[in-house]
């Protein structure tokens, strides 16, 4: 028994002793952990060695363990070591359930996150500090003294970050907001470290508020002054540095220094320990930071110091200096790459020293940089949408959780008075709910057939657009045909010319009638040189009208429409290969299009059977694509290769080749050209073609790059309940399509046609940067900003927030207002003309308006992407999971009580009885499956007739007989009407179909045109001169000159025959038409008012109308109608006087008219009677009883 005593007493001991030493051990720990963090502002490498060693001695010390890996993550985010940081903060996370070091854990990695810019991730550890915090101050009591100073730390650190966060990301107010959560009088004096940290943010974070920008900058130096003071005294030369960098970029600005100093005198002699010019301080305290941050060994911030230096050189004009520190900052440790807000900030100094010294390559290079940056750690704005979705679902579900209560207790009610109702149940049947699923469909199918109706009202108004670009095509074309008759009506004298040459050629004629003959092919040949000049008078007038619809292509959309028309390939034996591409160019699709089929129908031409064509596209290096049709076809000489894009005709000897005449490769070449007289963009533009006889010939053509934007990454968000949001996600894009429809259209409206401009404006300054022409886009610039500032006067008439190009006011920029405001105006291009000031500012050393393009700019972008809701979002995803999880348990316990009230209240129904309700409930099943309406239909006929005649016969089941039917009507009723509605789709569809094809095919054809006849113009012009000058020199060269005409009149024929040929391929249809609904505002005569119908045209002929109403309102013509032989009708229009004289009568509707609109109106008149085969047609002016009359005579319907 005493053995027994004395080893229970050692052992009691030995417990003693060991809780002792580990009650020592903790409080070595706590110190070890003390003195780190005292050195945290002073010494990181003390930092470091005295939290390892507390690391090291609490192996049995949680708390002190997860304290001193917090010391260390400040080490490693000082020295920019994140991946270290992130392992050690997560560690803490591992180790430890202190919720104060949690805390101090949870605001380093928001410090991590705001470096990184990881902003989705900082939100989500802000919002875990936040409530950390909360739990803490319910037990601030319960803490010790030494953890109420550790979270003196924690709370004041965890206010600053997020309100460096906010200054970072734009959001200044909310900064503000956060910082003011710090009391500069409370508990933070207690740790100076903190306190300093405080100062400096104030005084550095364009915190401070005051009525004039000279109030601010000396409130901001008094907290910063303080902070640099407070910082000696204590020895923490990190807030010593920090503040002599802060007071060093706001001594850059001259006014500022200047105000400074005159009131500041005494801080300036303390801060001017090398007694340094005050010009030159702003250097020496940037040069003195630096050397305080290299000593400390920050990273992070030896980057800013250098970077502010390089701002302190960049105002001395020494470049060479300013980067050589920029450099420095950037390159000297590759772990500054981690923090893109910083790099982006010396990439857009780099981007002003560069421009500076007029390196501009090196200039946009880095203000590219900046700018990608920008856009890469930009907020995303979709996040909220998510956040409201989420919200609203978290309201469904709470709104559930109560359902699912009211619920409980009416099964609770059921479960006494069932018994009672039971019986009755037996006899009736609630038909209501038999078709709850017919409701829950028929809500469903009014959605599908509302989209059904929004599609189809979305063809109508695609038609409408359509049938507008068509009118104008139709009008061009029109033009068109008029330059042809005219350029044709030059034929007839060069036949006549031709004739009287070869007269004098073949015989000696007496000489007084050779003179004639001479003099007559003089007249002919000035005759022709005034149509020839007429014509070139007219082309060049439209040539700038030729409407390109540039637009990023992607080219893998042409190519499947030239693989489906592979059918023609196959047909005659040849092989089509198109190899699949994802490359885009900017440029005409439907020109594209054109170039693409015109070259694979030549290869396919001259590609025996047998042989292969292939078409593929390739990236060059240049930036443009290269798009080639290769085939292995009888190939081309050297001498065919080098006339090949000339006009001729190009014959082969192969029976399985066809013959070509060379006017496709010439118009795809002409429109090669056109593009490269429209912008410097496309100035790399070829068309190219290499061959060998035997062998083949591969032709191409090369187009300018182009971008299409995708969203494919936003795939990942897609919620569970896909099948749902895929309805919603349908009609939304029949909403967006229906919405860009009705902006289209809206264009005519005042604020559409400014903004229209602006937008016209901000491409013009865009293309004159791209072109040098920096001034001009300054000018361009000015414009866009008044034509944007009329859109705001239209909402806000006496409004006084009006952009401006420059301002050095304090207050906020007008854009800015307009986005807190909410006005209706497109923010894209405020942020384009800001972008396009800035690069040529930047491009004129115009540095101040450079800085405040630049700022409003980046504020601009910032605050649009700046996403406000990812806090709730956190929130609302927490209460989401929450609520579910309490209403799956609510729902399980619902079903468990359902078993057996189904036990007890329907297990004695009768068995036939509950066969009859298990039918409907069949055909319940089948209303609310996938089917087709019309399957269902069928389905449900099936059932009814498989139903024995005992069950529709018996009184018991009318009710249910009454659901079965009702819902079988309503099954036909919806097939007829969605079968009619997918008809009148199909047939809008089809109507859009056509209308693009007619205004495809129109705007080819009018390209197609302009380029024959600019080589008519071109080729032929030559030609009456120099006849001319050989009928001057008489008979010395009549063989030379026979040649000449004989050559003139074949190429004449050639080129207009080509043309021709373009007009025979555009059809106008033609029908009855309203005569007075076409008249328009033209006057009648009351006796002239009766309806009347003509055939024709409907767009040429209200151009034909309009045009008229034009060039004759002024004479103020009243309009007489009548019928004519019943086949024509003709409208005489009377002007109250002599308008024309009798040889502008003769010309008006001639080629020599003075105003070529009446030789169109003629040209309209004469197609509508070829079109409708009535040669009676025509226009004619003279005069009358000293009035003028002008007749048009069209065919009657």
């Amino acid at each position: 028994m005493p053995m027994r005593a004395i080893k229970m007493m050692i052992a009691i001991g030995v417990a003693v002793s060991c809780l002792a030493c580990s009650e020592r051990g903790s409080e070595q720990v706590d110190r070890l952990n003390s003195v780190s963090y005292s050195y945290h502002y002073r010494n990181l490498d003390s930092t470091r060695v005295y939290a390892e060693r507390a690391l090291k001695e609490s192996a049995h010390y949680v708390d002190g363990q997860a304290e001193a890996l917090n010391n260390l993550a400040f080490v490693s985010i000082a020295k920019m070591d994140y991946g270290k940081a992130l392992r050690q903060l997560t560690q803490v996370q591992r180790v430890t359930d202190n919720q104060v070091e949690l805390l101090v854990s949870d605001v380093q990695l928001m410090r991590l996150c705001q470096r990184q810019s990881h902003n989705k991730d900082f939100y989500n550890h802000r919002e875990r500090a936040m409530r950390r915090l909360n739990r803490i101050n319910e037990e601030y009591d319960n803490l010790s003294q030494r953890l109420r100073k550790r979270m003196i730390y924690a709370e004041s650190e965890l206010f600053i970050v997020a309100s460096v966060y906010f200054y970072y990301i734009g959001l200044p107010d909310k900064s503000v907001k956060e910082l003011q959560n710090i009391s500069l009088k409370g508990e933070i004096q207690q740790d100076t470290a903190q306190w300093l940290s405080y100062l400096y943010n104030v005084g550095a974070g364009s915190l401070v508020t005051a009525s004039t920008k000279a109030e601010i900058y000396q409130h901001e130096f008094e907290y910063l002054f303080r902070c640099y003071m407070a910082a000696l005294q204590n020895n923490y030369p990190y807030w010593e540095a920090n503040s002599m960098q802060a007071i060093s970029e706001h001594l850059n600005d001259g006014q500022q220094r200047r105000l400074l100093a005159k009131n500041n005198s005494a801080a300036f002699t303390i801060l001017n320990t090398d007694h340094m010019p005050d010009s030159l301080l702003a250097g020496n305290l940037a040069q003195r930071s630096l050397e305080l941050f290299s000593k400390y060994g920050d990273v992070y911030q030896t980057a800013g110091a250098y970077r502010t230096l390089a701002s302190c050189y960049w105002n001395l004009a020494d470049y060479k200096s300013a980067l050589f520190c920029l450099q420095n900052a950037l390159y000297k440790n590759s772990a500054i790459r981690k923090a893109p807000d910083l790099v982006a900030s010396i990439c857009e100094q780099l981007s002003l020293v560069y421009s500076a010294m007029n390196v501009k390559s090196r200039s946009d290079e880095n203000r590219n940089a900046y700018l990608d940056i920008q856009k890469q750690t930009r907020q995303d704005r979709r996040q909220e949408a998510r956040a409201e979705q989420l919200d609203r679902y978290s309201l469904q579900l709470n709104s559930m959780l109560a359902a699912v209560a009211g619920m409980i207790v009416l099964v609770i009610f059921l479960l006494f008075v069932f018994n009672y109702m039971r019986n009755k149940q037996n006899k009736k049947f609630s038909s209501d709910k038999m078709l709850e699923p017919l409701r829950r469909w028929e809500s469903l199918n009014a959605k599908h057939i509302e989209e059904l109706n929004e599609l189809f009202e979305e063809l109508h108004e695609q038609q409408d657009v359509a049938r507008i670009h068509v009118a104008e095509n139709k009008k061009k074309n029109e033009e068109q045909r008029a330059k042809v008759s005219l350029a044709n009506s030059v034929i007839p004298f060069i036949d006549r010319m031709r004739h009287e040459i070869h007269r004098l050629d073949a015989s000696r004629e007496a000489e007084e009638v050779r003179n004639e003959r001479y003099a007559y092919i003089a007249e002919l040949t000035d005759k022709i040189r005034d149509y020839n000049d007429i014509l070139t008078h007219w082309i060049q007038m439209r040539q700038g009208e030729l409407n390109l619809h540039i637009e990023s292509i992607a080219l893998q959309s042409l190519f499947d429409i030239v693989w489906k028309g592979r059918m023609g390939f196959n047909l005659k034996g040849i092989q089509l290969l198109v190899e699949p591409t994802e490359e885009v160019v900017k440029a005409d699709r439907t020109l594209t299009l054109f170039m693409i089929n015109t070259l694979a129908d030549n290869a396919r031409k001259f590609t025996p059977q047998g042989g292969t064509v292939r078409l593929c596209a390739q990236a060059l290096e240049n930036g443009y694509v290269e798009i080639s049709i290769a085939d292995n076809g009888i190939g081309m000489s050297e001498e065919e290769v080098t006339h090949l894009f000339e006009r001729k005709v190009v014959n082969s000897t192969s029976q399985d080749v066809q013959t070509s005449h060379g006017f496709g490769l010439m118009n795809c070449k002409g429109i090669i050209d056109k593009y490269r007289k429209i912008s410097n963009i496309f100035s790399g533009c070829t068309i190219s073609v290499k061959s060998e006889q035997g062998k083949g010939s591969c032709f191409s053509f090369r187009l300018p790059k182009g971008v299409i934007y995708g969203l494919g990454a936003l795939l990942l968000l897609l919620p569970m309940r896909a099948v749902a949001e895929q309805k919603v996600e349908n009609r939304n894009k029949i909403q967006e399509n229906r919405n860009k429809i009705q902006e289209q259209i809206q264009n005519n409206t005042p604020s559409g046609k400014y903004l229209k401009n602006a937008d016209v404006f901000a491409n013009r300054a865009y293309f004159a940067n791209i072109n040098g022409q920096y001034k001009e886009a300054l000018l361009y610039a000015d414009s866009c900003i008044e034509v944007l500032n009329r859109v705001y006067r239209m909402h806000h008439p006496g409004g006084k927030a009006l952009m401006v190009s420059y301002s050095q006011s304090v207050g906020i920029p007008a854009e800015i207002q307009w986005l807190h405001d909410g006005l209706e105006t497109n923010f894209n291009i405020i942020l384009d003309i800001r972008n396009e000031s800035a690069i040529a500012a930047l491009a004129l050393h115009k540095w101040a308006l450079y800085h405040y393009n630049n700022e409003v700019y980046t504020r601009l972008f910032k605050e649009r992407s700046a996403d406000g809701t990812l806090r709730e979002y956190v929130v609302r995803m927490q209460q989401s999971e929450t609520n579910k999880t309490v209403t799956i348990i609510i729902l399980v316990i619902l079903l468990l009580m359902l078993f057996p009230a189904y036990y007890l209240l329907f297990y004695r129904h009768f068995m036939m009885y509950r066969a009859y309700v298990e039918r409907i409930k069949d055909i319940n099943k089948i209303v609310l499956n996938t089917d087709t309406s019309q399957k269902k239909l069928d389905s449900i006929e099936h059932i009814l007739k498989s139903m024995d005649k005992y069950y529709r016969e018996n009184i018991q089941f009318s009710s249910l007989n009454a659901v079965v039917y009702q819902i079988r009507d309503v099954l036909k009723k919806s097939v007829d009407l969605e079968k009619h509605r997918e008809e009148n789709i199909e047939l809008a569809e089809d109507e859009l179909h056509r209308i693009e094809n007619e205004n495809d095919q129109l705007h080819v054809n009018n390209s197609v045109l302009d380029n024959c006849l600019s080589a008519l113009k071109h080729e032929t012009m030559y030609y009456p001169s120099r006849i001319r000058q050989l009928i001057d020199d008489r008979d010395e060269d009549l063989h030379g000159m026979t040649e000449l005409v004989d050559y003139y009149k074949d190429l004449y024929m050639l080129l207009s025959a080509q043309a021709m040929r373009q007009l025979e391929e555009i059809r106008h249809t033609c029908r009855p038409l309203s005569l007075l609904s076409l008249l328009g505002r033209f006057q009648l005569k009351e006796n002239a008012k009766e309806p009347l119908q003509v055939m024709g045209d409907e767009d040429l002929l209200r151009y034909l109308f309009s045009l008229l109403y034009g060039l004759l309102a002024q004479y103020a013509p009243i309009l007489d109608v009548e019928v004519k032989n019943q086949r024509y009708i003709k409208l005489s229009m009377f002007f109250p006087g002599t308008v024309f004289t009798d040889e502008e009568c003769r010309q008006l509707f001639s080629p020599t008219t003075g105003n070529l609109q009446f030789y169109v109106c003629r040209q309209i008149v004469r197609d509508t009677g070829e079109m409708t085969s009535a040669r009676g047609c025509g226009a004619f002016a003279y005069n009358l009883q000293g009035r003028t009359r002008i007749e048009l005579t069209l065919p009657k319907a």
